[in-house]
């Protein structure tokens, strides 16, 4: 995986939208103060992949969003092989506005992977980077403190780091699995033993047999009473007919008797029928009138009601008349209340122009001015561009103060500068001087050494004798040596210590002004840049101050304070005096429509209440005729009958009452004859044979016992069944039983020894110790190749040591390494666990976060050219460093800076 672009908002200290290119970075440094967010550069990273942070985990997320902010954002587009991918990922406060989003780059645009929830889009992420969120962090973020414990730790000390960073506590879950399968699969196993000792200890064949035979009895005994109860059954069917028989002529007896008794009622009902039959014509005569009368009075009522009615609108029509008059009188005032109106609506559009300009009735000046809009707005803008003016000059000497203070820091670092160049020639003049002294000490070293050579032999030498070494005549012989050998090499010790600390000091001031010479050149163009800038503001604000005369707020005020006379003129409020004579004026006229409206109602009403009472007058004399006409006809017809009118009345039956006395006369005739007929059939189907009730009870309660008998012995039947059944199945479940308990032992001695076997230590001893030999291989490759093929890593008595292949291969503890070979070792194991944890594959990135701080500037310089070839290798590599001098030996520089308006990065090259 490798990252191409970064984009980040509202992500700790990123306020704001950050964007970073990776696309054609190799190997750069991420630089920046503490707490300015380097570190959150990756934790974003691994956050829109994964969702979660090394550092928080899954939990406690809400701690990303930048303080004060709702949410934040971060995507990430990277490459995998040929495929290009970008995931984008925001989170709030709640839980309903965080989003994933996942998609690939197919040509020229952009296919959505995004469809089936937020899990499913994790899984494509995952699968698209081939790596999980743990393996990513210790693959890809390589702390490297970790690998320097890892380098100078004992045995022990190594294997459980190395267990820890490979995730080898998978081992001890898995111990505790099959410790935990093994006690399940024991307590099983003994549950199922104590349920065949005590539920399944009575179950055998034989007792399936002794059922068997007691079942088959017992059925025996159930077909003998069934033939018992089906004889009983036909006597009680039998006797039960003859009750039937005879209960029916007893009922029949009484029904005749109590039919028999009502029929003289029945026969005075038949008289009343035919005397309500004779009045029935009279009956609609006397409802006739007596509507007739109820009728009359009732429109001689409405005939009251019409007049007062009548009296009561023309009443009204009158006062509607005395108000339409007032109303009419009021409405001669409106063109004076009109004319008040329309000279305050000029004050009042004076009063708006007022607010509008920024004044209030109260303003006032010395010398107003006649109101001129035109005027005020210029007046207005002038004063606008001079305050303008007057910020600008501000800012302006303000920042003519910041350059000051940047020319002082800039002749600060000139003249730290100049010293370092004067010491610098002074160490360069020290160290040629040390070199001739150290040349000289070494000569007469030499000279002293070869004069105590020679001063050995003369205890040899005699004279006129044979020399032994050149075989000349002695002529004479030496002096004896006077010079002090040990105080002439201390002395060249000495000079040789001062020489190599010339030498020392003259390299760390020549990288120090190269670097110092860089950034005063780069101090001195930004200073020049400001100082042209600020000149060309100096001019151009000078320009525009020239163009402004006089004091255009004065001027504004003054036209204000004339216009705010003209409104206080008019008095405090024209626009409220206004709006009162309009509503007056409004009022006058809806109440002159309103009187003209009501009279119009008002006669509309009393001509409608006239033609009521006309109608209605009519209406109650045709109603008085009417019943004169009805009590006529009444009074002949009650004459001819001889009755009266109360008389016919109570003699009146309603219609259906009369047909029901007809009918309950014909009905008591037919029924009495017809219970005769059937008295005299069922004494026929009697006989002379007697009915005993008593031997029907007798044979009614043989039955029930018989039924009783043959349901005992059907359920003991069916529970002696039930009770084989249960055995057979019981039986056939033991054996089920046994042959579990069988297998369980054969699983529980399985999983019992894997749990032993994992209990001890070994396993992970020789998993640790097959992943150390295959990471010292692949680091010791990868340091051959970053130490220009001088050392290897290997294992000597379960020690790291490191083999120098430029001193004949000799090995030497890790321990007496130098600081800068210290952390290319710990750089080749960082990588090559990397690249083991990550399958062997080559990762097309990795993030090298901390342990430079500590390094000397050999080791450093040693630092940036491992950097460099690691870079060679085809990945791209960021160091998180505070080092300046480190970053400066890289390719690209990335700069996070931090602000109150939130953290930033600029790129830098070079």
């Amino acid at each position: 995986m490798r990252p191409l672009k970064l984009e980040v908002q509202g992500f700790t200290a990123f306020r704001q939208f950050v964007a970073l290119d990776f696309a054609d970075l190799e190997l750069f440094a991420l630089v920046g103060p503490t707490g300015s967010g380097k570190s959150s550069l990756l934790d974003a990273m691994t956050f829109a992949l994964y969702g979660n942070t090394p550092r928080l985990g899954g939990t406690g997320l809400d701690a990303l969003i930048s303080q004060g902010e709702r949410g934040l954002s971060v995507s990430l587009t990277f490459q995998v092989g040929d495929e290009t991918y970008r995931v984008a990922r925001s989170k709030g406060r709640r839980q309903a506005e965080n989003e994933v989003r996942l998609e690939r780059r197919e040509g020229d645009r952009w296919v959505n992977l995004s469809d089936g929830g937020t899990k499913a889009v994790n899984d494509r992420i995952r699968r698209a980077v081939g790596l999980d969120f743990k393996t990513f962090a210790r693959s890809v973020l390589l702390p490297q403190g970790e690998f320097s414990r890892l380098l100078h730790g004992t045995g022990k000390e190594r294997q459980a780091l190395l267990g820890e960073l490979m995730g080898l506590e998978h081992v001890k879950a898995m111990h505790a699995f099959a410790g935990d399968r093994a006690r399940e699969y024991k307590h099983t196993l003994g549950s199922l033993h104590a349920l065949l000792d005590g539920e399944y200890a009575q179950v055998s064949p034989e007792a399936v047999k002794a059922l068997r035979a007691e079942r088959e009895a017992v059925d025996g005994e159930a077909e003998r009473l069934t033939d018992s109860r089906e004889r009983l059954q036909g006597q009680v069917n039998r006797l039960r007919a003859l009750e039937g028989v005879w209960n029916a002529r007893e009922d029949t007896r009484r029904r005749l008797t109590t039919l028999e008794s009502r029929a003289e009622s029945i026969r005075e009902g038949a008289r009343r029928a035919e005397r309500a039959r004779r009045v029935a014509g009279v009956l609609p005569l006397l409802d006739a009138a007596e509507r007739a009368r109820i009728a009359a009075a009732r429109e001689a009522e409405e005939a009251r009601r019409a007049g007062e009615t009548e009296a009561q609108a023309r009443r009204a029509v009158q006062a509607a008349e005395v108000t339409l008059a007032a109303a009419q009188e009021a409405e001669a005032r409106i063109p004076d209340l009109e004319a008040r109106a329309e000279t305050l609506r000029e004050a009042e559009a004076d009063a708006a122009r007022l607010k509008r300009a920024g004044g209030t009735p109260q303003t006032t000046h010395p010398s107003p001015l006649p109101w001129d809009e035109d005027a005020h707005h210029a007046a207005r803008e002038a004063a606008q561009k001079l305050d303008t003016l007057r910020r600008e000059r501000v800012q302006l000497e303000t920042e003519k103060t910041a350059l000051t203070a940047q020319k002082a820091r800039l002749a600060a670092d000139e003249q730290l500068q100049a010293d370092q160049t004067l010491e610098w020639g002074r160490v360069e003049r020290e160290g040629k001087e040390a070199k001739a002294q150290l040349d000289a000490a070494k000569a007469e070293l030499t000279a002293a050494r070869e004069q105590a050579g020679l001063a050995a032999y003369r205890p040899h030498l005699h004279l006129g004798q044979p020399c032994p070494l050149c075989e000349g005549t002695v002529r004479a012989l030496p002096a004896a040596p006077a010079v002090n050998l040990e105080e002439l090499e201390a002395r060249v010790t000495a000079l040789d210590r001062t020489l190599t600390e010339r030498r020392t000091r003259y390299l760390e001031l020549k990288a120090e002004l190269a670097a110092r010479k860089k950034a005063i050149e780069a101090k001195r163009a930004e200073v020049a840049d400001w100082e042209e800038a600020l000149r060309a503001r100096e001019a151009d604000l000078r320009k525009l101050e020239g163009n402004i005369t006089g004091d255009p707020h004065d001027l504004a005020l003054r036209l204000l304070a004339g216009l705010a006379r003209q409104v206080r003129a008019a008095g405090t409020d024209p626009a409220r005096e206004r709006a009162k004579l309009l509503a007056e004026v409004k009022g006058i006229r809806s109440r002159l429509t309103e009187a003209q409206s009501a009279l119009a109602r008002a006669q509309s009403a009393h001509a409608a209440a006239s033609a009521t009472l006309n109608s209605a007058r009519t209406a109650a004399g045709g109603r008085a005729r009417e019943t004169r006409e009805a009590q006529e006809t009444l009074d002949t017809a009650l004459t001819t009958l001889g009755l009266d009118a109360a008389q016919a009345r109570a003699a009146a039956l309603p219609e259906p009452d009369i047909a029901a006395l007809e009918q309950a006369a014909r009905t008591h005739a037919a029924q009495v004859e017809q219970l005769r007929a059937q008295l005299a059939e069922l004494e026929r189907q009697l006989g002379v044979e007697p009915f005993d009730p008593a031997q029907l009870r007798q044979a009614e309660r043989d039955l029930i016992a018989t039924d009783a008998a043959l349901s005992g012995a059907r359920e003991r039947a069916g529970s002696l069944a039930e009770q084989e059944r249960s055995a057979r199945e019981r039986l056939t479940r033991k054996a089920e039983i046994e042959a579990q308990a069988k297998d369980l032992a054969t699983k529980l001695d399985t999983w019992q020894t894997l749990a032993n076997t994992l209990r001890a230590n070994e396993f992970q001893q020789y998993l640790l110790a097959e992943v150390e030999a295959q990471l010292l291989t692949g680091a010791g490759t990868l340091l051959h190749e970053i130490s220009d093929g001088r050392y290897r890593l290997a294992l000597e008595d379960g020690e790291y040591v490191v083999q120098d292949l430029w001193n004949a291969g000799e090995t030497r503890a890790v321990k007496t390494l130098s600081g800068g070979e210290t952390f290319l070792a710990s750089l080749s194991l960082a990588i090559a666990l990397s690249d083991y944890l990550a399958g062997n594959k080559i990762l097309g990135a990795l993030f090298l976060d901390e342990g430079f701080g500590t390094l000397d500037p050999q080791a450093l310089e040693a630092v940036a050219n491992a950097l460099e070839n690691l870079r060679t290798q085809g990945r791209m590599v960021g160091v998180v460093t505070h080092v300046e001098s480190l970053s400066e030996r890289l390719p690209s520089r990335l700069i996070v800076t931090k602000s109150v308006a939130g953290s930033s990065v600029q790129r830098l090259d070079g």
